[in-house]
């Protein structure tokens, strides 16, 4: 053998020996419980359930962005530190705008992955299913929607903001606002948001010293306007109540326009407090009411939030992406506190949920405590206002960050 042979032959072997005496060294540091370098705590995962195609494609993407932003900022503060800074891993599905995919992609979500909690999904009609998939699967899940048939029945669904119900109620009062004797027109698309919504208007009118004087249902997806806006011009009504979504409400206030039809309207929720209502019908927003489970302006973690969205994505936090990535904040308090991903441990940490400060309490009133039935007992409703291209909290007195303009 040559030198060179020789020589190389002894790296090799010094090499190995090397190795041989390093792994012994670890394991023998085991043994002796001295701890090894520390891994990264694994990631916890949460679903969120958002339909990023379909009717409602453009609703649902701007809630994905708000969804990424709000576990960038959970990371980027430090994870979830009672579990050695885990980090939180979104999983996003997209439920297509339609109910039968939302059941399948609830189904895959939760089977597919090991997860502690979920978002989602928008429209009250979807997340109903999701909601049915999340129960069965022992999965907790948070929403924004505001059907009150949420509560019902369900342990694992909790709903930290106003309800179908109150948005009624606060639509009636703010309608005082405008008119002393309000005679009210109610169009109504007949989905679950629609029906509970639009219920709600109806039980509660009279005692709100309103009177209906049109209480009339269509089918969502509208071609043409105009059979419906000649029965409010007929009813007598001097305010309109549409409760509709973004395509339907853009139809409706135009139909109102181009027949100059004088009537105040308070657009409720739906498609009136998203940016790209105001997109499609510019000025005539202009000093329209409506009503909102979460307004960017309500207070101070709101607007410093909302103004990093604005940047990034050149348009204001909308409504339901505000409020989920308050709801992120929840989920990531609940896992600090349950110091577990487990979906059971979170499930009870949400439901024991008693926040007033911070990002997880960012939504009307300032608190968030859930009841039995999971929903948040402090949860209430905004009033708002389109005013100069922008949607500002004008009701209740409380919670104004703007000065109602009558026009």
């Amino acid at each position: 053998m040559s030198a060179s042979s020789r020589q190389a032959l002894t790296l090799q072997r010094g090499r190995r020996d090397f190795l041989v005496r390093s792994t012994s060294a670890v394991l023998a540091a085991g043994a002796l419980g001295i701890p090894r370098a520390s891994r990264a705590a694994e990631p916890v995962n949460i679903g969120a359930l958002y339909p990023t195609t379909g009717s409602f494609a453009q609703i649902g993407q701007g809630c994905v962005n708000a969804a990424k932003l709000a576990v960038q900022m959970v990371n980027d503060a430090g994870g979830i530190k009672s579990q050695g800074g885990a980090k939180l891993n979104l999983i996003v599905s997209d439920v297509q705008s339609d109910t039968t995919v939302t059941r399948t992609e609830t189904d895959r979500l939760i089977s597919g992955n090991k997860l502690s909690a979920i978002h989602g999904c928008f429209a009250s009609a979807l997340t109903l299913i999701a909601s049915e998939v999340a129960e069965r699967a022992k999965v907790p899940l948070l929403t924004g929607s505001s059907s009150d048939q949420l509560n019902k029945g369900r342990h694992y669904t909790f709903t930290p903001f106003a309800r179908a119900s109150q948005f009624a109620q606060a639509q009636l009062q703010m309608a005082k606002l405008v008119s002393e004797l309000p005679k009210v027109a109610v169009l109504f698309e007949n989905t679950a948001f629609g029906t509970s919504t639009s219920n709600g208007l109806r039980e509660q009118a009279a005692g709100e010293g309103a009177e209906i004087v049109l209480f009339e249902p269509y089918s969502a997806g509208l071609t043409d306007a105009s059979p419906l806006i000649n029965k409010v011009k007929s009813s007598g009504a001097n305010m309109l109540f549409p409760v509709s979504y973004l395509n339907d409400l853009i139809l409706i206030i135009r139909g109102i326009k181009q027949v100059d039809l004088k009537i105040a309207v308070n657009g409720g929720s739906g498609g009136f407090v998203i940016p790209d209502f105001y997109k499609n019908v510019g000025d005539l927003a202009e000093g329209l009411l409506g009503v909102a489970h979460w307004n960017h302006d309500i207070n101070t973690d709101a607007q410093r939030v909302n103004a990093v969205f604005q940047k990034q994505y050149g348009e204001f936090l909308f409504e339901y992406a505000g409020g989920l990535v308050a709801q992120t904040f929840m989920i990531a308090d609940a896992l600090e506190r349950a110091g577990s991903a487990d979906p059971e441990k979170v499930r009870d940490a949400i439901a024991a949920l008693d926040v007033s400060q911070g990002y997880a309490a960012m939504c009307p009133g300032g608190r968030v405590k859930f009841g039995p039935d999971g929903k948040n007992i402090y949860a209430h409703p905004v009033g708002v206002q389109w005013q100069h291209a922008d949607l500002a909290t004008v009701f209740p007195k409380e919670d104004a960050r703007a000065s109602l303009i009558k026009i």
